[in-house]
């Protein structure tokens, strides 16, 4: 038989009339209409149809034809179906009959008796011939639902039985941003997003196998019984369930922290000061996008290698501690991120690299991303995924490394819901965040000041991908498990740690100086790495801009200098004038108008001060924004 989706690409032809205003229950441009779509959706039960359309023909057109009348019921039917039956198809076997007495009440009753017949054909049959002889504005869905037998399952009884499944089956519960969940009773306790597709497919089947007959065929539950169910499933679960956090990857819970390992029997590690080990319950709550994939199972406490991973990574040896204090913070949720950079010449292996690192931290189905069109796909990928990794980008707007900025640390994006004037859709999310690039991407200093910048060395030689996978895969338990090591090692030591004036990101670089101390490092190691990397990070950033690069180019040129160290005195608009003199980057980031200058030199205001350069915007008054740029030299 036809699926659904097959007939509908089929549209049939009018029903059997004289004219198309006799036929006027057919769309005008051929389109099936909702009545004609309620039908095809009542015979969806196809072990319940005892006949076939003939070759060739759709099973809605073999439903019009010229049919003979349901035979006569058997002996052992009641006297009542024979009645009904008797009734109904004499009065569809007289021609003189007025369509609208098809519906009269006592047809209607009779109806009802065929309907509550064991034999679901005779419905069926009589279904089709009713359809073709209804009158213009009787709607086919107002007989079935005045017909209805008791008990019968239909669109609103289908949502009941999936409503009562989930509250069988699942623990409903709600998480403090809103989000609906539902934990399985039974074993390995699966947890499901309500309003993703996993709970769709989930409920889908359980209602199958639930409904199954001696046949081995169950029933489907159609997407309007879905789509109902569904709402009143989610406002039991923010209404009647508890609230507490459901988490993607990793988790916080007292002392301990939890990786899930996204396998089968929903495992999760658990790490401690003391330790690590593999739990089958954890206190925690993990839900799954649909494109989370399995970590590699790690290998025993103690017995990882976690140094195998810079044979497939490709990071400079001073910069291996900056790159492995970032792998570990990403499974420290309740802390601020820090983003990954890493760049390369084409051909430094920067996109396998960051593929690796993803497979070790949160492997995804796909693992490497194209860029953000706008900030809200930013925010919506990032709802669905732990790590958000951008793959090979050579540029991103201001608006989008704003963004990137609001994600490490904690932030969220709103915008009108779908289809509504009245209400909005909030996404809230804090990630860890890798992207790569031949040239430096970020040049906003605020994010700029959250960077860990990562130069990928040239290749000295080149292995086959395939060999160089399948060694990988075959390291990456023990790569994971000497990770786990190296986490638990460094919580151990981190409650020790004092840095006297710790940098902005003050809990990564805590994290990092326990890490490096806890593998015999003396106090102050990481910090001054980290520390460089900042600062380089500053220069490439001031270097990317072309406001900051003018100023710095008129700082230059003042030989010799005013005693008191000042560069420049005056309005924006002459400071736009003046920098044109000095301006050694061109293209179109150049601001056009003094409000453009001064959003821009705002922006680079802490970058210019770590040299030395203060830049002094004060109060409007009549002449214009007055400012002032003084030089004095760094501490």
């Amino acid at each position: 038989m036809a699926s659904k989706r097959e007939r509908r690409e089929h549209p049939p032809e009018p029903f059997l009339a004289n004219s198309q205003e006799e036929a006027g229950h057919v769309a005008d441009d051929g389109k099936k209409t909702r009545d004609e779509e309620n039908f095809l959706d009542d015979v969806h039960d196809v072990h319940d149809v005892h006949t076939s359309p003939a070759p060739g023909a759709t099973l809605l057109e073999a439903a019009r034809a010229p049919d003979p009348a349901p035979e006569p019921p058997s002996a052992a039917a009641s006297p009542e179906l024979a009645a009904a039956l008797a009734l109904v198809n004499g009065a569809l076997d007289n021609p003189a009959t007025d369509p609208k007495d098809l519906f009269s009440e006592p047809v209607i009753q009779a109806i009802k008796v065929i309907r509550d017949a064991r034999d679901k054909s005779l419905w069926l049959k009589l279904k089709a011939r009713l359809q073709a002889a209804k009158p213009r504005g009787v709607n086919m869905t107002d007989i079935a639902s005045a017909t209805r037998p008791a008990g019968d399952r239909e669109d609103g009884n289908v949502a009941d039985a999936l409503v009562a499944l989930a509250q069988e089956r699942a623990e409903l519960f709600h998480d403090p941003a809103g989000a609906c969940y539902a934990t399985l009773k039974s074993p390995p306790h699966a947890t499901y997003r309500i309003d993703t597709p996993g709970w769709g497919e989930w409920i889908s089947y359980a209602h199958y196998s639930k409904t199954k007959t001696d046949t081995g065929l169950g029933r489907a539950a159609s997407d309007q019984a879905l789509r109902t169910s569904r709402t009143v499933i989610m406002g039991l679960a923010k209404n009647e369930g508890p609230e507490r956090d459901a988490y993607l990857r990793a988790a916080r819970s007292g002392e301990a922290y939890y990786l899930d390992l996204g396998d089968e029997d929903w495992r999760a590690v658990e790490i401690t000061a003391a330790g690590w080990r593999i739990v089958t319950r954890p206190p925690v709550t993990f839900w799954r996008p649909s494109s989370m994939r399995p970590l590699p199972v790690p290998v025993a406490p103690g017995s990882g290698q976690h140094e195998l991973l810079w044979r497939f990574v490709n990071v400079a040896p001073q910069d291996r501690y900056l790159a492995l204090a970032w792998m570990l913070e990403s499974w420290r949720p309740e802390t601020p991120f820090p983003v990954l950079e890493l760049v390369g010449m084409q051909g430094s292996a920067k996109s396998s690299s960051q593929e690796r690192l993803r497979y070790v931290l949160d492997h995804n189905a796909v693992p490497l991303r194209a860029a953000p069109k706008s900030v809200e796909d930013l925010f919506v990928s990032a709802a669905g995924n732990w790590l958000t990794s951008y793959n090979n980008l050579s540029h991103l707007s201001g608006a989008t490394q704003d963004a990137i900025c609001s994600l490490a640390t904690g932030g969220g994006y709103a915008g009108r819901t779908l289809y509504t004037n009245a209400d909005e859709t909030v996404f809230e999310a804090k990630r860890p965040v890798v992207i790569n690039g031949i040239t430096p991407i970020v040049t906003a200093q605020d994010l700029t000041d959250r960077v860990i910048h990562l130069e990928c060395p040239p290749l000295e030689r080149y292995i086959p991908e395939r060999s160089l996978t399948a060694e990988f895969e075959a390291s990456a338990p023990s790569i994971l498990g000497g990770l786990l090591d190296l986490f638990s090692a460094a919580i151990a030591v981190l409650p020790s740690v004092k840095i006297a004036r710790p940098p902005r990101m003050a809990d990564f670089a805590h994290l990092g100086e326990a890490l490096m101390i806890s593998q015999a490092h003396p106090p102050g190691a990481f910090l001054k790495l980290y520390q460089d990397n900042r600062r380089d990070s500053i220069a490439r950033g001031l270097e990317a801009s072309p406001v900051a690069a003018a100023i710095r180019a008129m700082v230059d040129a003042q030989r010799p200098r005013d005693p008191t160290g000042r560069i420049f005195e005056g309005t924006m608009s002459k400071l736009l004038d003046d920098l044109a003199d000095h301006r050694t980057i061109k293209n179109d980031a150049w601001p056009k108008s003094p409000r453009g200058l001064g959003d821009m030199i705002r922006r680079q205001k802490p970058a210019l001060a770590d040299i030395g350069i203060h830049v002094d915007i004060l109060p409007r008054t009549r002449e214009g924004i007055p400012v002032r740029i003084v030089h004095r030299h760094p501490e």
